[in-house]
């Protein structure tokens, strides 16, 4: 149980990809997943959502999931168990979805004429369709909102700049912290630190340290490594800490470590794109 399936009111068992039947129609070769195992009452996503899809649509047209997937692959001239039986299958020359020099054969518009799917049927740099939306249609380049030079003011306070990206060889996004021989290889959530920005700091390589800004503070533990420059920082993102209390308020612990507390809201750039998860501004101390 994550910390935020414990703000839930229901929570569904789901499976894992050895569980599921699904397909891959994109890319090439069309390909069939085939579930080669049941684990009590897990069902994958697409079960649950095909459920719920059932009850909440009176007009939902399909009683089972191979009824879903026989539609889908109605341009193949597969059903979903044909494909099963091949496993994979190269589509034709010709079919819009063989991979190559499409859009000299028209394969790529609704038109049927030879190009690619822009407005103009060209390769864009300028882009056409952002010049539509009325943003910016060539490439540019801006100053992240958060940095020494867009935010001189919070840079004296916090010198150092912040890395959220930082990512474990043995865990998924926030998954896997519940097993114990992975939580083993990777025990703690790290902050990397370059030797000489560590030795300013007067911090040792595995001492705790809290990393703060104007949004607040999370407790990381220190690896002193030259693989960052001296002026950068990089957390590990997606911790909680299944060994604790689970209840609330704890949850886990997982707002002792969690660097989303440094991240500030609607950040992101005019189009909606982008976050500041590698350009904030921090500073680092004992804890």
């Amino acid at each position: 149980m994550t910390p935020t399936a414990q703000l839930s009111d229901v929570v569904l068992p789901a499976a894992t990809f050895l569980e599921k039947e699904s397909m891959r129609s994109w890319w090439v070769p069309l390909q069939s997943i085939n579930k080669i195992m049941t684990v009590d009452e897990c069902k994958s996503d697409i079960e649950i959502n095909f459920e719920l899809a059932k009850r909440f649509d009176k007009n939902f047209r399909w009683q089972t999931i191979h009824e879903l997937f026989d539609d889908i692959l109605k341009p193949s001239g597969l059903t979903f168990e044909q494909l099963q039986e091949k496993g994979w299958v190269i589509p034709p020359d010709g079919d819009p979805s063989a991979p190559y020099h499409r859009f000299e054969r028209g394969l790529l518009r609704p038109d049927k004429k030879p190009g690619f799917t822009t407005n103009s049927g060209k390769v864009e740099l300028y882009s056409t369709l952002r010049e539509k939306w009325q943003l910016e249609a060539f490439p540019h380049y801006e100053e992240p909102p958060f940095t020494p030079i867009s935010r001189p003011d919070l840079a004296k306070e916090y010198p150092l700049i912040l890395s959220t990206g930082r990512r474990s060889p043995v865990f998924f996004l926030s998954e896997h912290r519940n097993i114990p021989w992975l939580r083993d290889a990777d025990p703690d959530p790290v902050l990397e630190i370059h030797p000489d920005t560590a030795a300013s700091l007067d911090i040792g390589n595995g001492e705790w340290v809290w990393v703060e800004n104007w949004q607040g503070k999370c407790k990381l533990k220190a690896k002193v490594t030259p693989i960052v420059p001296r002026w950068m920082v990089m957390a590990a993102h997606g911790w909680w800490f299944p060994p604790k209390e689970g209840e609330k308020p704890s949850l886990d612990k997982q707002l002792e470590s969690n660097i989303n507390y440094l991240m500030p809201m609607g950040a992101q750039g005019k189009d909606g794109l982008g976050t500041p998860t590698k350009h904030l501004l921090c500073r680092v101390y004992k804890a």
